[in-house]
């Protein structure tokens, strides 16, 4: 009982975080008149997956002492990456997104796929070196220079009136990112020691109970962020934490112990989150209609055939 009560506080927490986070994110938006995809990308991307970070960081240190958990860096790197293709642009394209300027697909191609492919690239020999991870870091490095040189702008539009102050802003966004590592650490851990008891493997827990509970944060604030009619948050905040997800976390767990990757990954997760990935770019740079209920369903579709074939292979 005393699990379930915990994870119920955990998933109020990240709600509750993530509307301190967005209502910061917007007050900052239209303060500096950056456009909504900027923000989503960097302040939001980094900020909802600080949990990620965290558990790739806590899983490295623990394989330097001596217990391979190798499984729990890359499992929750591509089972975060699923979840928030899959399920949360999923359940928030139920909503609709409009479709974006087909002119900004190639930088999220670029890094998406490419971060993918350079991912795999390192795991053929089953074994992602500290080197390695130094690259992948320094790859994702390349992604915020490329955002900070080719920023989007805002519009055309007449400035709005930030509804905050800055140094309110700064709280809301401080005060929202550790209610949403706490309550994402609640929740995955409690997630999991439920999970412990069906006896799933660590790389499924890591891909399906740690991806799932990690991709709550992105959950909640796509869906706050479409609520508010500010749709570029949401999804700006997707497609910078997918890039982070596959850059940045196994480069954080590789630079600290390099990392032992199971061939499954390889032919499994890894096309599996290609598919995805390709799926969602097309339907939101490519396609007039952007992603409505169709496109939506076919995604979760995708996302819980992965589910079902993490669980049983």
């Amino acid at each position: 009982m005393l699990d379930l009560f915990l994870l119920v506080v955990g998933l109020a927490g990240l709600w509750a975080g993530s509307e301190l986070l967005v209502n910061a994110a917007i007050s900052i938006a239209d303060r500096f008149r950056l456009s909504d995809a900027y923000i989503g990308m960097v302040v939001l991307a980094i900020g909802t997956d600080l949990p990620e970070i965290f558990v790739a960081a806590d899983a490295s240190i623990h394989t330097l002492a001596g217990e391979d958990f190798s499984h729990v860096v890359i499992g929750s790197a591509v089972g975060s990456s699923m979840g928030q293709l899959g399920l949360v642009l999923g359940i928030a394209g139920c909503f609709g997104f409009a479709s974006r300027p087909f002119r900004r697909v190639w930088r999220n191609a670029l890094f998406l796929l490419g971060g993918l492919a350079a991912l795999a690239l390192f795991s053929v020999d089953g074994v992602i070196s500290r080197l390695q991870g130094w690259a992948l870091i320094g790859c994702y490095a390349a992604y915020l220079a490329s955002l900070a040189l080719w920023r989007p702008a805002a519009g055309d539009t007449e400035p709005t009136e930030p509804s905050n102050t800055p140094s309110r802003d700064l709280v809301y966004l401080l005060v929202g990112f550790c209610v949403l590592l706490v309550a994402a650490e609640l929740t995955v851990t409690h997630a999991v020691s439920f999970a412990a008891y069906v006896g799933l493997s660590q790389l499924s827990v890591s891909a399906v109970i740690i991806g799932l509970g990690s991709s709550l944060p992105e959950l909640s604030v796509s869906l706050i962020a479409l609520w508010r009619g500010r749709g570029g948050l949401s999804v700006g905040n997707l497609l910078g934490s997918n890039v982070l997800d596959t850059l940045l976390v196994p480069g954080i767990g590789a630079a600290i112990a390099p990392l032992i990757v199971p061939p499954e990954v390889l032919f499994i997760d890894i096309p599996m989150l290609a598919l995805v990935t390709t799926l969602a770019l097309g339907f939101l740079y490519a396609s007039p209609r952007g992603i409505k209920m169709p496109e939506a369903l076919l995604l979760l579709s995708i996302y819980l055939l992965y589910v079902g074939i993490r669980l049983t292979a």
